[in-house]
C-alpha cells in the first residue's frame, strides 16, 4: 500500500536499463580482450600500434563504468542520468547509420542497433517515464 504514494518504476525504465547495462558488460570486456590482446604485435599493428589499441580498451573500459553507473541512476529515477543515457543512444543510433552506410554487408545488424536505441529513447520518454523521473506518484497530478 506505501508503494501508491511514491513513484513507481515504470517497465520501461527497467528494460532500458537493462539493456544498458548489457551493454555496458560488452563494453567492459571489450576492453578487456583489447588489453590483453596489446601483448600481440601483429594485432596491436593493426590498430596503429600498442599506444593506439591501450587507448581504445582505455576509453572502453571507462564507458562501460559510466554506462553502468548511468543505469543504476535510471533504476533510482535520477533526471541526469535519463538525459545522459539519451545521449549515448542518440550517439549510438547515429553511429549505426553511420556504420550501416559505409559497410553495407552489416547493414541489417546496424538497423537493430539503431532500432534498439530508438526504442530505449522512446521509453526513457513516455508519459509514464516523466512520472518516475520527476518523482510523482502514479496517481498524482502534474504541474506543466
Amino acid at each position: 500500500m506505501a508503494e501508491q504514494f511514491g513513484p513507481k518504476r515504470p517497465l520501461g525504465v527497467t528494460i532500458v536499463a537493462f539493456l544498458v547495462w548489457i551493454g555496458a558488460a560488452i563494453d567492459i570486456l571489450a576492453a578487456i580482450l583489447l588489453f590483453t590482446a596489446a601483448s600481440d604485435p601483429e594485432f596491436a599493428d593493426q590498430f596503429g600500434g600498442t599506444g593506439a589499441l591501450i587507448a581504445a580498451s582505455t576509453v572502453s573500459l571507462l564507458l562501460g563504468v559510466i554506462v553502468i553507473v548511468a543505469a543504476i541512476g535510471l533504476l533510482r529515477g535520477n533526471p541526469v542520468s535519463r538525459i545522459a543515457v539519451t545521449v549515448l543512444e542518440v550517439l549510438s543510433a547515429m553511429a549505426s547509420i553511420v556504420i550501416g552506410v559505409m559497410n553495407p554487408a552489416g547493414v541489417a545488424g546496424e538497423i537493430l542497433s539503431a532500432l534498439v536505441a530508438i526504442a530505449a529513447i522512446t521509453l526513457l520518454w513516455m508519459p509514464d517515464s516523466n512520472r518516475y523521473f520527476r518523482g510523482l506518484a502514479p496517481a498524482e497530478p502534474t504541474v506543466d
